[in-house]
């Protein structure tokens, strides 16, 4: 009798292995700022195009990214826009081979809405040699900024990319092109509204001040949605970012917020703000360029608004003992922590768990840490 065991395994190992890649839109950024104040534009979107294997790595030479839209709300750009992210921006030898953002005319519809352009982007290895890596998670790989025409929500209409067997060009290259990948579409149903009323945070201003500690970098918001933190990164080249810390986000609110976060490095330095959902989705920022010299760190305190910890950084030239205290707005001391310091940077941190929302103030009662700095809690 023939053993057939091992051809059946052979058959079910192929099936778990066989792999598939996913592609999704993500709305990053709006303004409703006519771009360039001449019309007829009312604002401006930037959509970000992300990929996600099933499983496992795929290393990639070639790539191409399409959507659909609706041309009454949504127009290119004068010049092209499209710039690449993630493991395409990282890896060298990237090329945009095809830039199709005016579209070309479809009729097509998805969920409830009717579609007439069909925009086409393509991004190539020059060496012809796999060298990004995609990975299981969602990654963006690149970004385009469109116009938005419309004066109300969603401004620039509905959006959604389509699979790899409607369009053969939706689909991740590999081996030399040898392998390909057609992309699936899980919300190819569902289209992005674009605009105003679809990020989960509106961010109106992202600043940094050099001082005596480094570099101090704020921003604001004007509304947020679910947000979970933020979380303030540097880099130095603008491919490789770090976290330099987080604060709490508000979660949902419609009034404005504003949030900063110090970074004792200092020196010259690229910044952003990463946003990130209670679900785990993330927008970032624009970057914006520091040179700040470190010179003496004294007090600093952080984050600004506190809500359920503060942090306490002396940096002392030399060693003493001293009490930190929290003083309420009636003049109470409401937490107080002994404080040890040593020669250079010492950092300590107050639970203000149990602490209603409003104005405190932090001092020292040693005459030779001079600390008298007011912050707020936020509830």
């Amino acid at each position: 009798m023939k053993r057939v065991l091992p051809i059946i395994f052979l058959l079910i190992t192929n099936s778990v292995l066989s792999q598939t890649v996913s592609i999704r839109l993500v709305q990053t950024d709006y303004s409703s700022v006519d771009p360039d104040g001449a019309g007829p534009a009312t604002g401006s979107v930037t959509i970000q195009f992300e990929l996600m294997t099933s499983s496992g790595t795929i290393l990639g030479d070639g790539l191409g990214l399409s959507f659909v839209y609706q041309s009454s709300l949504l127009m290119p750009t004068p010049t092209n826009t499209t710039t690449p992210e993630g493991p395409v921006a990282s890896s060298t030898g990237w090329n945009q081979m095809v830039d199709n953002r005016t579209g070309t005319d479809v009729s097509v519809n998805y969920g409830s809405q009717t579609f007439d352009k069909r925009m086409i982007i393509t991004f190539n290895q020059a060496s012809g040699l796999d060298n990004a890596s995609f990975s299981n998670a969602w990654t963006p790989v690149a970004q385009v900024t469109y116009w938005t025409l419309g004066s109300t929500p969603p401004e620039g209409g509905y959006a959604t990319p389509e699979d790899g067997t409607t369009l053969p060009q939706n689909s991740l290259s590999s081996d030399g092109g040898l392998t390909s990948y057609d992309y699936l579409s899980p919300d190819l149903n569902t289209p992005l509204p674009l605009g105003s009323g679809t990020l989960p945070v509106l961010f109106t201003r992202l600043g940094a001040s050099c001082n005596s500690n480094g570099a101090t970098v704020s921003w604001s918001t004007t509304s947020e949605s679910n947000t979970n933190y933020f979380e303030l990164q540097r880099s130095i080249n603008g491919n490789d970012w770090s976290s330099v810390n987080v604060i709490k986000a508000a979660g949902n609110s419609s009034t404005g917020h504003t949030y900063q976060l110090p970074d004792f490095n200092g020196g010259a330095s690229l910044y952003r703000i990463k946003e990130v959902d209670m679900d785990g989705q993330t927008i970032y920022t624009s970057i914006i360029r520091t040179n700040c010299e470190v010179k003496t760190v004294d007090i600093v305190i952080y984050p600004v608004p506190a809500r359920d910890l503060l942090n306490v950084v002396i940096r002392s030239v030399k060693s003493l003992k001293t009490q930190l205290l929290i003083i309420d707005g009636v003049g109470k001391v409401v937490r107080k922590i002994d404080a040890t310091l040593l020669n250079g940077s010492n950092t300590f941190q107050f639970n203000l768990n149990g602490l209603a929302s409003g104005e405190y103030l932090i001092r020292s009662n040693a005459p030779g840490v001079e600390l008298n700095k007011t912050f707020n809690i936020v509830r």
